[in-house]
């Protein structure tokens, strides 16, 4: 079973029927399903790119929430403004420099663990969560025959809500910030435990 840490909010709790990811069913035979609450991280992720003469996209670094949920965005703006300031524009390619953001949900396991804080960021909470991807899939009706009306769909690593271009070298400091607050408004999250949006059946 795969661990992480996540100093990220939970969008919502799902409750699935899941079963072993290698189980063998037998053919007409019901098959028994474990009930569980499956917690949704929501992350954001900043991937620092350019756009060159042939408008090839080139993925120059990528960035996660290690300073706190949506931080890879600050992370990333700090990456673009040295490249803008560092080469002071002379290169072509540099006035092409944009971050894209990805917001993902990630369905994991809640581990009745202590949060940490680390030496490098005492001001966020992190905890550990299980990986539900990979180890389980999910059963459409429990104790019921597995067929074509009750189907066993793998558990997705990661969703993908949302992907947007939030800052470009062509724009202005200021047009581009305004950009950036409001994405940061619209995925807004409350912390792990005001971040729920409540059980999906």
């Amino acid at each position: 079973m795969k661990k992480i840490l996540s100093c990220c909010p939970v969008a919502s709790v799902e409750s699935m029927n899941l079963i072993p990811a290698d189980f063998q069913f037998q053919p007409g035979k019901p098959v028994s399903a474990f009930q569980a609450n499956v917690w949704w991280l929501q992350e954001s992720e900043a991937s620092v790119c350019m756009r060159d003469e042939n408008q090839r996209i080139h993925y120059i670094n990528r960035y996660t929430d290690r300073e706190g949920y949506l931080s890879s965005i600050d992370q990333a703006i700090r990456e673009c403004i040295h490249l803008r300031r560092g080469y002071e524009l002379e290169i072509d390619s540099i006035k092409n420099a944009f971050i894209q953001m990805d917001i993902t949900l990630t369905p994991v396991f809640e581990l009745f663990s202590q949060e940490v804080k680390f030496s490098w960021n005492r001001h966020t909470n992190w905890r550990q969560y299980e990986v539900v991807s990979n180890d389980w899939c999910q059963l459409q009706y429990p104790d019921h025959p597995i067929s074509t009306q009750n189907v066993v769909k793998p558990v997705k690593n990661k969703k993908l809500v949302e992907q947007e271009v939030i800052w470009h070298t062509n724009q202005t400091m200021d047009d581009a910030m305004k950009v950036v607050k409001a994405f940061k408004e619209k995925w807004a999250l409350g912390d792990t435990k005001q971040g729920r949006k409540g059980i999906v059946k």
